[in-house]
């Protein structure tokens, strides 16, 4: 398999990435003890991460400020790459291969951003220069079913996480197959957990070989 691989986990709140990623983080050191494995996540933890939860979290109405967060995504995404993704894929690690796991990266950005009014071309501009994923899971789900997930697991939830706009979010992630060339794969992830699973499983399988 290659030295390092670049797996990425996109998809609505309530998709079941955290879920996912444990299972593939499972998976993975049951087969083999010669894979490095780290799991991340954006926003990050550093400072541009902790002023976007910030936004999220208190302000009554983060949609009108989608050129702010996109200044905020960006800057929070460049420390992100900068200080863990690339340094965690060219670390020397013997024989071991590395794989580092984002829950989330820059399609996030694309989608939310854009339902925001940032224009497309803007919002790929802005991420060109990122290293791109060996490939990117994007785990679909009707908006209704998100949202009950959602209720379930946070009964305050955040501003973001309205009906009509997981719906035309949802929309946003589907349509980014013809956006950008890099290798996104969406999953039915409004299935069994273990179905869902085996089909990211056959993927990351492939990349292995």
């Amino acid at each position: 398999m290659a030295k390092s691989l670049f797996i990425v986990f996109e998809g609505l709140d309530g998709s079941g990435k955290g879920e996912m990623i444990k299972r593939l983080c499972g998976y993975l050191s049951a087969i083999s003890a010669n894979l490095n494995i780290r799991v991340t996540a954006e926003p990050s933890s550093g400072v541009y991460g902790k002023k976007i939860r910030e936004i999220l979290q208190k302000d009554r109405n983060p949609k009108s400020r989608g050129a702010e967060l996109l200044d905020l995504y960006v800057k929070d995404r460049k420390e992100h790459v900068e200080k863990e993704i690339t340094p965690f894929l060219k670390a020397e690690s013997g024989n071991k291969a590395t794989v580092i796991i984002c829950d989330r990266y820059y399609y996030s950005t694309i989608a939310y951003q854009g339902l925001q009014g940032i224009p497309i071309k803007e919002l790929l501009e802005k991420n060109n220069d990122f290293p791109k994923p060996d490939i990117a899971f994007i785990l679909d789900v009707p908006a209704e079913v998100a949202l009950q997930r959602i209720s379930r697991a946070r009964p305050k939830t955040e501003k973001f996480e309205e009906i009509k706009f997981l719906a035309g979010l949802r929309n946003a992630f589907l349509s980014l197959q013809g956006k950008v060339q890099d290798n996104l794969k969406i999953i039915d992830a409004d299935r069994e957990p273990e179905k869902v699973f085996e089909d990211i499983k056959k993927e990351v399988d492939a990349l292995l070989k």
